[in-house]
């Protein structure tokens, strides 16, 4: 009864065994008989899991050659304007579909010969069909991502930039002098990084922009962009990181870099080294007025009640060297409202006293600080800050005429 049972377990593992080389059979027919990648995909679907064929290289490299067959049939149409209607998408699609079947067949590609030395038998067809696409995998990305399929399109500049990377492929694409410069590896990274980003994908979208950086694209762009994804995944020391390089290359044209150095160190409780950073950074350039507008944000949260005073002598300093730049208007005007908040603090409390007190010390500073703040409203009107100080400036000068046009400012 043994023997029996023995046999038909045997036989039941050799009927699955059939069963499963029956699949790729089938799938292989379907392949080379022209059907469409997705029916030979469907076929051979349960080789993927069933431990007799899962990794058999082979498995894999039916559905790849089904989905490069089935673009080339479709570049062909589209070489004669008769490609269907979202061709250029399932074209691109079918690329990476490609692409990835033949990634999960290379190392998989071993076959042991008679003396036992390992050779591969698909290896070389997989290399000689992946260089012969090569170029495609880019102009893919490009119809992918103008068919806002961001996802894919990020795949397939990604696969653009990873070919190059199989020892195979690389002696190839340098023996038939069509390896593209780092120039074109870094503008199609930086392409990736896009796609990503649109997909939301923002790690995806970083690890692409430093990339591209790898590959020596060093445009403004992409250190604001970079900059951007790092800060959104709060990855703080990548911001740190990415402004230092950007300083020496697009600093002088734009003081974001710097700011955002400073204020690393501002979260960070590092105060001292801010002002170091921003004193050289206006030493090196004394008529930048974004600079001074950096300087008196940090006096501002110095919590030395000497150090914060010296708050408003910056802001003046940046309105002087740049009356339209709305942040050192706005900070002036400001700083000239808290110093008659704070004088009004020390008021007399008797009337007569009260008035010319106010005559004399809090009706000049508060009629300046309108003057200043109604010229920082004109510069930025979308700063309801502004009209919040003009609101109560206003209202201490009992200017109700100014004070209702306030009003109807705010009401926007």
């Amino acid at each position: 009864m043994k023997k029996f049972t023995l046999f038909t377990l045997a036989l039941a593992t050799a009927m699955a065994a059939s069963a499963q080389a029956n699949v790729l059979k089938d799938a292989e027919r379907a392949m080379k008989e022209g059907k469409e990648a997705k029916d030979v995909v469907a076929i051979i679907t349960p080789a993927f899991t069933n431990p007799e064929t899962q990794n058999n290289a082979q498995t894999y490299v039916i559905p790849g050659k089904a989905s490069f067959s089935q673009y080339d049939h479709l570049l062909g149409l589209k070489q004669f304007n008769k490609l269907p209607e979202n061709g250029d998408k399932l074209m691109g699609t079918l690329l990476v579909q490609g692409y990835e079947y033949f990634a999960k067949a290379l190392p998989l590609d071993s076959v042991p010969d008679s003396k036992g030395k390992i050779k591969t038998k698909y290896s070389k067809d997989i290399i000689g069909t992946l260089v012969g696409h090569f170029s495609d995998y880019s102009n893919a990305g490009a119809d992918l991502y103008n068919a806002k399929d961001y996802a894919n399109a990020y795949k397939a500049w990604d696969i653009f930039c990873s070919i190059p990377e199989i020892p195979a492929a690389a002696e190839s694409l340098r023996k038939s002098k069509m390896m593209p410069s780092d120039t074109i590896f870094g503008e199609i990274a930086f392409n990736q990084a896009l796609a990503a980003w649109q997909s939301d994908n923002l790690q995806n979208a970083l690890d692409a922009f430093m990339k591209a950086k790898k590959f020596g694209y060093n445009k403004k762009q992409l250190y604001d962009y970079a900059i951007s994804v790092a800060s959104n995944l709060n990855n703080n020391d990548m911001v740190l990181e990415l402004s230092k390089e950007a300083i020496p290359l697009y600093g002088k044209e734009d003081p974001m870099y710097m700011s955002q150095i400073v204020n690393f160190y501002l979260q960070s409780k590092q105060l001292d080294k801010a002002f170091e950073i921003i004193n050289q950074a206006i030493a090196q350039e004394p008529n930048n007025a974004q600079y001074y507008v950096i300087q008196g944000v940090l006096y501002e949260n110095s919590d030395d009640p000497a150090v914060k005073a010296k708050a408003i002598d910056a802001y003046k300093k940046a309105k002087e060297i740049d009356p339209k730049n709305d942040q050192a208007v706005y900070g002036y005007g400001r700083q000239i409202c808290e110093q008659a908040y704070a004088l009004a603090d020390e008021a007399p409390t008797r009337a007569d006293e009260y008035a010319e007190y106010f005559a004399t010390k809090l009706k000049p500073l508060f009629e300046q600080a309108a003057a200043i703040l109604e010229e920082a409203y004109t510069i930025n009107p979308d700063n309801m800050d502004v009209l919040k100080y003009l609101e109560n400036v206003y209202y201490n000068l009992n200017d109700e005429k100014m004070l209702n046009d306030v009003k109807k400012r705010m009401s926007y």
